[in-house]
């Protein structure tokens, strides 16, 4: 039995960490216990307090006499079962009102019912987190065979009879309290978990989502083209793929401004939205370019059915800040089966009949056709493997001589770029340098070739230059071309004084201001220009009166015609008069014969350049040429095509 007349049933309730409802359970078929429990936890902090020497013993000593510290009270629920039945029907009620106990206090033995070792099993099935007190006055039920039947818990406690009423008054504020933080650590972690799911998935439409037109970006659009390929093939149906780009974007952009432009695009992703179907998907693909699939279609005349729609909104002025601007699109259409049922095919065959529409004045839309565009195709295969040909070693640089014609001396090598294909072979470069300049992969290959000959030519002799041509891609500031000239003579040791840069008068159409500005740089430095294919241009008389360069190169089409053609002749005299008259080098390019060369001499040429010295090799030979005047027959070397 409890001592019900324990002086800690009238002392004030123990401080806890919040004053909240603790519902404590008794199990215990002697009901006249029931009452002592009440006794013992329900208290009152109005109570008065009979036993100042225990509840000093308890609480501490008061500050002054008759004084004690007498913190809230703690709000207990006590409940009553009579068997372990009972009991259980109570903790699943409980729990379906949303109100559980926290803590049960279970007699050992129950007769005739459940004992309470089984009574604790059946409610720990239901209500695992609740905190049992197994109350036991018999010797066999030993700790460990009630851990043995009921395994070891932190959630467990044995109370031996007869025990004191601070005992039960202790534990259930300390197992109720437990309780208590256990079930807010627990919905904490519930929070928390709810949280990071939200925010995960938050993140997940983010990663999938275009930022400034709130619609699927190219990831999205990627996944769900794959998916809709999957079904094509699955249930045998038809999918559109459409790449859509606004056309003069740029324009856009630059007259009226960014903001301007984005506002365009937010709309045309509104208006793409409105008019596909539900099950299609639209995106942003970068840029000014959208994608739609149009999956599970029955027909071709359905897709051009919405292309119609499509059409037809986007042909709607847009309205920009006040202002109503007309824009034009262009349309490339792929259809699986039909093309391809291949994500990355189908890809390149939609945007195929993009460049089609292109190239039909824009403003218009174009079905792929397996005819379309084969050298695009090609081009972007082209581009793709050269962009792996740097780092396999695949480049690969030939020198052909430059020599003097007042002692036939070797002046120059000019470095040709070579392309040791593993499929097509030996690849000069207009297999694939006009490709590289499309693509932008030109720079990256040009800062290579610099690099390469710099290297090269610092192991040569000292009187002999290199030559390297450049792109008039590579002259666009972002590049910073001098930056990385400069660097690669450093890094080799080259005098600038032995490299020359050879370009042509596209570099000077593109924006003059830039490549003047540059050119003049370059010539500080140390560096000799070049004009290269001197009379194919447009101006070429205008930029060398507006332009100091160091050498100018005929090119080799007036050699060739100089034979037959009297004009030609008279052009090739021409240009070494002006040499001549302006102090620089002049050199003919594409000499193949030793008429050629004679010519070319006799005209005033103050360097050569051709098949009849050398072919270009990837190894020169420093020594001077054959003298072929007046008295050495000299052979003519065999090749009639100079490509370099």
């Amino acid at each position: 039995m409890l001592q019900a007349s324990n002086p800690f049933t009238k002392v004030c309730a123990v401080q806890s960490l919040e004053n909240q409802s603790r519902r404590i359970l008794i199990v215990d078929d002697n009901k006249s216990i029931h009452d002592d429990y009440r006794k013992i936890l329900n208290v009152s902090s109005q109570d008065e307090c009979a036993d100042d020497t225990a509840m000093a013993a308890f609480f501490g000593e008061p500050t002054e006499p008759g004084s004690h510290s007498q913190p809230p009270a703690l709000n207990i629920e006590v409940d009553s079962a009579a068997q372990g039945q009972e009991g259980l029907e109570m903790v699943q009620k409980a729990i379906d009102q949303g109100r559980p106990y926290s803590l049960a206090f279970v007699d050992i033995r129950m007769p005739p019912g459940w004992d309470g070792l089984k009574t604790v099993a059946e409610i720990w099935k239901i209500c695992p987190d609740l905190q049992v007190v197994i109350c036991s006055a018999y010797s066999d039920n030993r700790f460990q065979e009630i851990c043995q039947k009921l395994g070891q818990s932190d959630s467990l406690l044995i109370l031996k009879k007869p025990f004191e009423a601070v005992e039960v008054y202790q534990i259930a504020v300390a197992m109720t309290e437990k309780w208590i933080l256990s079930r807010k650590a627990r919905l904490r972690q519930k929070d928390l978990e709810k949280l990071v799911q939200e925010r995960t998935l938050e993140l997940e439409r983010a990663s999938l989502q275009d930022s400034l037109t709130r619609i699927a970006n190219r990831s999205k659009f990627n996944s769900s083209l794959d998916d809709a390929l999957k079904r094509t093939r699955r249930h045998k149906s038809l999918t559109g793929l459409l790449l859509i780009d606004v056309d003069h974007f740029k324009e856009i952009n630059d007259s009226h401004g960014h903001p301007a432009g984005d506002q365009v695009l937010i709309q045309v992703a509104r208006r793409l939205r409105s008019a596909i179907r539900e099950t299609d998907t639209v995106a942003r693909l970068g840029g000014d370019e959208f994608g739609i699939i149009q999956p599970e279609a029955n027909s071709v005349n359905e897709f051009r059915l919405v292309l119609e729609r499509i059409e037809n909104v986007l042909r709607q002025p847009f309205e920009v800040s006040g202002k109503q601007l007309n824009c034009s699109f262009s349309i490339g259409i792929a259809l699986a089966p039909n093309d391809s049922d291949q994500p990355e095919e189908l890809m390149s065959q939609a945007d195929v009949a993009l460049y089609r529409s292109k190239n039909n004045g824009r403003a218009c839309s174009s079905f792929y056709e397996p005819k379309m565009d084969e050298e695009l195709i090609q081009t972007r295969k082209v581009v793709a493997e050269l962009s792996q040909a740097v780092e396999e070693g695949e480049l690969q640089l030939y020198y052909q001589p430059i020599y003097s014609c007042s002692d036939w001396r070797l002046a120059t090598c000019e470095a040709l770029l070579r392309w040791n294909h593993p499929e097509r072979g030996l690849l000069a470069p207009n297999a694939f340098l006009p490709a590289a300049e499309e693509s932008g992969l030109i720079v990256q290959l040009g800062e290579w070739v610099v690099r390469e000959a710099t290297r090269a030519a610092a192991e040569w002799p000292n009187d002999v230059r290199v030559a390297v041509n450049f792109s008039p891609v590579q002259f666009h500031p972002r590049f910073k071309l001098f930056d990385m000239i400069m660097n690669c003579l450093e890094e080799s040791g080259l005098a600038p004084k032995r490299l020359e840069i050879e370009v042509t008068e596209n570099v000077l159409l593109r924006d003059f201001d830039l490549a003047s500005n540059l050119i003049n740089k370059l010539r500080s430095a140390g560096m000799s220009v070049v004009l290269d294919d001197f009379g194919t241009g447009h101006s070429s008389l205008n930029y060398l009166k507006r332009l100091a360069f160091d050498k100018i190169k005929l090119d080799r089409s007036f050699v060739w015609g100089a034979d037959t053609c009297a004009k030609s002749a008279a052009i090739l005299n021409s240009v070494a008069s002006l040499g001549r008259d302006l102090s620089i080098r002049s050199t003919a390019e594409g000499v193949e014969t030793l008429a050629q060369l004679e010519r070319v001499s006799k005209a005033g040429f103050t360097e050569v350049q051709g098949y009849y010295f050398a072919k270009p090799t990837p190894n020169p030979v420093f020594e001077d040429a054959r003298k072929p005047f007046p008295s050495v027959d000299l052979p003519i070397v065999d090749g009639s095509t100079n490509t370099v």
